[in-house]
Parts: structure tokens; C-alpha cells; sequence
């Protein structure tokens, strides 16, 4: 059920069926979701006989690499002939970085799909559905109501997007229709087994060392009730951390019995502290946490970017996070 300001899948259709050409795009460090949707859109849009442009300002990650047609993901060059730009899996045009919008500045059309909670409805036409537990499950419903092939190849990337999205089907999002939409997804063929060893089982040696490195630094705050950890600049630097490795360390730590809350601080090379942040409860709402400090996302999973250095932000975000604890 799209919440109430959104445009119909009627409309959304007639639009890109009338398109020649289509941009693509999601949020900078793109995640599971945001990889998987767009690759299994320009599938289902070139199916169609559209040309496509897959577009983000950064790289596929490491971890996503098996998955199929990835490389028509390419970073922003030139400027877009494209009649409709389609941006997916993003609650905010800031989540874009500015020379995705550059190459995209002559394309009048807008369409965003997403399901993040605070969406801004920044395109011309909008589909946010913030129920539903990924921007993949989405992509199926729309594939579904337009009467669109899902191939095997869209299958294995809208599989991927949902399945990390919801946690490998852990989060309380996940629904029986997310069941039945992944089981059709199967029936076209995708290997489960080998689709789930390379999500979650073929992780580079690096990763493990970094996630070795932040769990000796580990913090807990608030009689056990938060778990956070720190990645400076300077350990990225030394262990070759590419964008994509932190991804997951956060579950990690929210795994502890007595936490409610874990979040992790990211250095990044602009000076920034990237928070990815994570609730085990409903009742604690990070995406409220972190909407104080300019960002957004889900009740259970949401993240902001503060200014620096790395201690004094993460001092300031653990500190509201106390603040909000202390009415749980």
C-alpha cells in the first residue's frame, strides 16, 4: 500500500512505456537494494526495448560484484539524452551526489520508487510504499501490475536487494506477501544456495580484519543498552577499506542480548562521520534520532552524516540516543 501522496503504478507505467531512454540511479553507497533494484529495472526497461544508463558516483561494491549484468552500473560522465530519469531506493535528492544530478540536469521527468520513511517526494512523479521492507519488493509489485518479464538475471538482483534489506528475512518488514514475491522470485530459476553464500559467506580477508579491529574498540553505553563502534580514517587507510566492507558490522554488535541500540561512526575522506544506525525494538525509533541531525531512514534502521572530528560526533549522537533511552 503506497502511502498517501504517491502517484499510481497507471502512471508510473504510461510514462516510462512513452520513454525511449531512461537514466537510472539510486543513493551514493549503494547498498543491496539500491544495486539490485536498478539492475533489475534496466533489465525489465531494456525487455521493453528502452535504451538505459545505470548511473552512481560510486562503484559497485566488492560484495555485489557477482551479481549479474553489474557492470552496466557506471559512474556520472557527460550529460544525459536520457526522456525520464528513475531514481530508486532514495528518500532525498541530497542522497544523490551533485554529479549524478549534473548528467542527469536536461532530463525534465523525474520518477522516484522508494520505501524509506520522511521520503521528500522530490520527483515529478512519486511511488513510496514506507511498509514495505525493500525498494526490490516494490520493483515486483510494479513488474506484476505492468505485466513485465522478470528473467532469471532481474530474479537473482531483486532477491539480493530484498534479502539484505530485510536482514535475510529477519526484520519484523518482512511480510507473507515478501514470501510469496521472493518464492516466484526462485520459480524463475535463482540458485538459492549460491545467491545466499555470496551475500553472506565470501567476505574479503580485509573485512574480517576491520571488524576484528572495531570489536576490540567496542563501546557500551547506557547499563548495556547501547553497543557503538568507531572506524577512523587512518584504519580504513591501512587495511584498504573499500566502500561496502562496513556494511553488516552494525548487526553484528546489535547482536548482544541487552542491546537495543548499535550504531557505528564511519570517518570518510571529506571529514565526515557517516552513522549507520540500528534498533531491535519499535518503540526506539532511530530514524528519529537521526532526523535531529539531518538524516532519515527506517524506526529500526536509519543513518545521518555529522560534521566531525570522529569522538566529538560520536559523543553528540550517543548523547540524544541516552537522552531518548532514558523514556524507553
Amino acid at each position: 500500500m503506497p502511502d498517501a501522496e504517491s502517484n499510481t503504478f497507471e502512471e508510473i507505467v504510461s510514462v516510462l512505456n512513452d520513454a525511449k531512454s531512461v537514466m537510472l540511479v539510486s543513493h551514493d553507497r549503494p547498498d543491496g537494494d539500491a544495486i539490485g533494484s536498478v539492475i533489475a529495472m534496466a533489465r525489465l526497461l531494456k525487455g521493453l526495448g528502452k535504451n538505459v544508463q545505470v548511473v552512481n558516483y560510486d562503484p559497485v561494491p566488492d560484495a555485489l560484484l557477482f551479481l549479474p549484468d553489474c557492470e552496466l552500473v557506471t559512474q556520472p560522465s557527460g550529460n544525459s539524452e536520457a526522456d525520464v530519469l528513475l531514481v530508486l531506493d532514495c528518500g532525498a535528492k541530497e542522497r544523490v551526489s551533485e554529479e549524478v544530478w549534473k548528467m542527469a540536469s536536461g532530463i525534465e521527468t523525474v520518477i522516484n520508487i522508494d520505501h524509506h520513511m520522511g521520503n521528500t517526494f522530490f520527483g515529478k512523479l512519486n511511488y513510496v510504499d514506507s511498509r514495505s521492507p525493500a525498494t526490490g519488493q516494490i520493483i515486483c509489485e510494479l513488474a506484476a501490475h505492468a505485466g513485465w518479464h522478470i528473467d532469471v538475471k532481474a530474479a537473482e538482483n531483486l532477491y539480493a536487494a530484498i534479502s539484505t534489506d530485510t536482514g535475510s528475512f529477519r526484520y519484523p518488514s518482512t511480510t507473507a506477501k515478501t514470501y510469496r514475491i521472493i518464492a516466484g522470485l526462485v520459480e524463475t530459476g535463482v540458485d538459492v544456495g549460491e545467491i545466499n553464500q555470496n551475500l553472506y559467506e565470501r567476505y574479503p580477508e580485509r573485512r574480517i580484519l576491520l571488524l576484528r579491529k572495531m570489536l576490540m574498540d567496542l563501546r557500551i553505553d547506557f547499563d548495556g543498552r547501547c553497543a557503538s563502534v568507531s572506524l577512523p580514517i587512518g584504519v580504513s587507510r591501512q587495511l584498504d577499506i573499500q566502500p561496502g566492507d562496513s556494511e553488516g558490522v552494525v548487526d553484528v554488535i546489535r547482536s548482544i542480548d541487552t542491546v537495543i541500540v548499535a550504531v557505528l561512526f564511519e570517518e570518510l575522506p571529506s571529514g565526515k562521520i557517516r552513522v549507520s544506525s540500528r534498533s531491535k525494538d519499535e518503540r526506539f525509533s532511530v530514524r528519529e534520532v537521526c532526523a535531529q541531525f539531518g538524516g532519515g531512514g527506517h524506526n529500526l534502521a536509519a543513518g545521518a552524516r555529522l560534521s566531525g572530528p570522529l569522538e566529538e560526533a560520536s559523543d553528540r549522537f550517543l548523547t540524544e540516543v541516552g537522552e531518548k533511552l532514558k523514556a524507553f
